[in-house]
């Protein structure tokens, strides 16, 4: 699977809950716009990014 640059046309990793997996400059990217509001992270199975907004996915 390789990570994609846009989030709505991003492969979705089937091992993490259907998650975008971006490449680095995308997932950071979108955090960077998010004002801090999402994170960043490098997928644990796959060769991408992930982001998250963690105010709502741990309250």
């Amino acid at each position: 699977m390789i990570a994609g640059h846009v989030y709505s046309q991003a492969p979705r990793c089937t091992e993490c809950g259907g998650r975008a997996l971006l490449v680095e400059e995308a997932a950071k990217a979108l955090v960077k716009e998010s004002t801090g509001r999402l994170t960043a992270e490098r997928c644990p199975r796959a060769d991408g990014w992930h982001v998250h907004h963690p105010a709502s996915e741990h309250p």
